[in-house]
């Protein structure tokens, strides 16, 4: 009788394992909103300026272009936003987006919250400066399609024009 006890123990534990795994969050790729804020801040503070690219890469990895002293800097940010994999200089930073940055009210970390909010589903894949209108914006763009258009000078959602 003591033999049919340990598999029953481990096929009666086995549902409590697969639930407790199922809690965990794929967030090293998902594009969570703390993910993306995590590898926006790494990569602005490793490169002592300001992100104004960022785009996910297949391996789920991060992009961040960060502007510093007029110039580009690109680095790779881990999955997850914790860690640097490595850093690169860029060329010069489009006049217009370094205007804009430098005049911003708002960050991409803070366009990135508001954007989840507004958004409620699906990971974040790119943020870059747009314009509408003719002013500058923040376009986070969501890995189910979607768009969501935050102000930089207020941090204020910008209703869609389409």
């Amino acid at each position: 009788m003591a033999s049919l006890r340990l598999p029953f123990a481990i096929l009666a534990a086995a549902p409590l394992a697969l639930g407790l795994t199922s809690c965990t969050s794929p967030a090293t790729s998902s594009g969570s909103s703390e993910t993306v804020v995590s590898a926006v801040v790494r990569a602005e503070s490793d490169a002592g300026g300001r992100a104004f690219d960022l785009d996910r890469e297949d391996d789920g990895t991060w992009e961040v272009q960060v502007v510093t002293n007029g110039r580009a800097a690109d680095l790779r940010i881990s999955a997850d936003g914790g860690e640097v994999l490595s850093r690169r200089d860029a060329d010069t930073v489009d006049t217009e987006d370094r205007d804009a940055l430098e005049n911003a009210g708002t960050t991409m970390a803070d366009a990135v919250r508001t954007a989840v909010a507004a958004h409620r589903g699906g990971g974040i894949d790119e943020v870059e400066i747009d314009r509408t209108s003719g002013e500058p914006v923040w376009k986070v763009s969501f890995d189910a399609g979607a768009d969501i258009t935050i102000s930089l000078a207020d941090g204020s959602v910008v209703p869609s024009t389409e």
